[in-house]
């Protein structure tokens, strides 16, 4: 067979039964796995493309059926791991930061969280202005002057001008 007739019976095969098998699927897993095995048949369909005997459907079934078992197998596989990784990692937790002062914790709790993480970067994670664009994505401008709105709002959350705010957050 040349390619040109392998394509054609392919194409033909996919046409006949592609609904017939994603149906299958979709009965036995979700609607991607289902979708993923309807691939993955195909692919074997066309690996194997001169053993598949005319009537087609009932080869392509048990050929369905076999890769629902090997993407179970494999998802078994995949949770056991995550099981045993999470088992075997030490948790760490992060300590929210310490703020002595309750009237600082009530300020700060009353910014947003993209502003409070502007502040806590260089404050207390002991950033540069620079690293801390970096952690953020955005360029030292735009973390400078997320910071200076940070520190104004916590300012007035304080109920204090913004020139008494110590935390430093230059370019």
């Amino acid at each position: 067979m040349d390619d040109d007739e392998r394509r054609a019976r392919l194409e033909a095969l996919f046409e006949a039964h592609a609904r017939t098998v994603l149906a299958y699927a979709r009965r036995r897993t979700d609607h991607a796995s289902a979708a993923d095995v309807l691939s993955d048949v195909f692919v074997v369909a066309w690996q194997r493309l001169e053993r598949i005997p005319e009537d087609a459907l009932p080869w392509l079934l048990a050929c369905a059926r076999r890769t629902l078992a090997n993407h179970q197998r494999g998802e078994r596989r995949r949770h056991r791991l995550v099981e045993r990784l999470m088992a075997s990692t030490p948790r760490i937790a992060s300590p929210a930061p310490e703020i002595p002062d309750d009237a600082l914790a009530q300020a700060l709790a009353t910014l947003s969280e993209r502003d409070r993480e502007a502040l806590f970067l260089t404050e207390w994670e002991g950033l540069s202005a620079k690293q801390a664009a970096r952690a953020l994505g955005c360029s030292p401008q735009a973390f400078w002057v997320r910071s200076h709105r940070a520190r104004s709002r916590l300012a007035a959350a304080l109920d204090h001008p913004t020139n008494t705010i110590t935390l430093e957050a230059t370019p």
